[in-house]
């Protein structure tokens, strides 16, 4: 081989190479320049809605500046890249949003930050979409969409069709199809199956919340909600609890003392609001919230669930070492 140069096949597959990675790099590099035919000229066969404009990035997110609920959303989920379309439907404006997140989890916390429960929801390949008036969204791996009509509840059937072509067009791109492991931990029982949802950083019911999984639960005549925050270490998770704790005092409230369930390395305490009873536990890494339980029974059996959960994909979460939190 000396004094060869390479073999002309090395050429072509190294050339090969580099045109994949460029490729990759391109689609990874934003939802901008790689998605166009997700926001078509026509969102139905009949070309009843016409593309009157394509947005992309900050021209995108200006475009849902004026939708209070979208906007917090945008804000607290901070998309990587964002295309957006504006479609007239016979005289309706219709906004059509598409957005990369860095996590799976923060694409799922936009869509469900814009149909919270109830909501009419579908499973679609390895995503879903859901309608709760005036929203239209889904999302799959750190992908999210949404069709909104600005001041208007339309609904037109081509949004689930529209969004099924987006699910499918999007399932290429993918490369953060997994959610964390945390939402496995809420209990399914008495859960209304559309109510799960994702927090990045939010206040809830007077406590900052942040990469926390919730849903919402019946709990007698009343309906509870769960959370299931996870930090980095135990120490992390230690000092949270202790805030909260700290904040429920200086508002004139006692955190009392509660065992949820014998022989259970939890911490836990309890106080009374109008709204029923609330909840905070501490276990290793894992902060637990309930809300507005009339009874203190309740707690105690969504507590035993969760830690139940927990228990199932113990596995799944220590890994080999057996330490790691990820």
């Amino acid at each position: 081989m000396t004094g060869r140069g390479p073999e002309p096949y090395l050429i072509r597959g190294g050339q090969i190479a580099i045109i994949a990675l460029a490729m990759a790099l391109s689609l990874l590099s934003g939802c901008s320049g790689s998605i166009d035919a997700m926001i078509p000229a026509s969102l139905d066969e009949k070309g009843s809605t016409r593309l009157l404009k394509r947005l992309r990035d900050a021209e995108a997110r200006v475009l849902f500046s004026g939708d209070q609920t979208l906007k917090d959303a945008l804000d607290e989920f901070s998309p990587e890249g964002m295309d957006a379309g504006v479609y007239d439907y016979g005289g309706i404006t219709i906004h059509l949003g598409l957005a990369r997140f860095g996590s799976a989890d923060d694409a799922y916390g936009l869509y469900s930050a814009l149909v919270d429960m109830p909501r009419d929801r579908w499973e679609f390949g390895r995503g879903e979409m859901s309608f709760r008036s005036p929203y239209f969204a889904g999302c799959a791996g750190e992908y999210a969409f949404w069709f909104v009509p600005p001041g208007r509840t339309t609904y037109a059937a081509f949004y689930r069709i529209h969004g099924e072509r987006i699910i499918r067009g999007i399932d290429p791109l993918i490369r953060k199809p997994d959610r964390a492991y945390h939402w496995k931990i809420l209990p399914r029982e008495n859960r209304f199956a559309d109510s799960l949802f994702y927090v990045r950083s939010r206040n809830v019911s007077g406590l900052r919340l942040s990469d926390a999984y919730g849903a919402v639960y019946l709990a007698g005549r009343n309906t509870a909600r769960i959370y299931v925050e996870r930090h980095e270490s135990d120490a992390s998770a230690e000092r949270a609890w202790n805030a909260r704790r700290a904040a429920v005092k200086g508002r004139g409230h006692e955190c009392v003392d509660f065992i949820p369930m014998p022989g259970t390395p939890m911490e836990a305490c309890q106080w009374r609001e109008p709204s029923g009873f609330r909840v905070l536990c501490q276990y290793r890494w894992l902060n637990f919230i309930i809300t507005d339980v009339p009874e203190l029974t309740f707690a105690k059996g969504f507590l035993r669930s969760i830690f139940s959960n927990m228990m199932k994909i113990r596995k799944e979460v220590l890994g080999e070492r057996g330490d790691s939190k990820k």
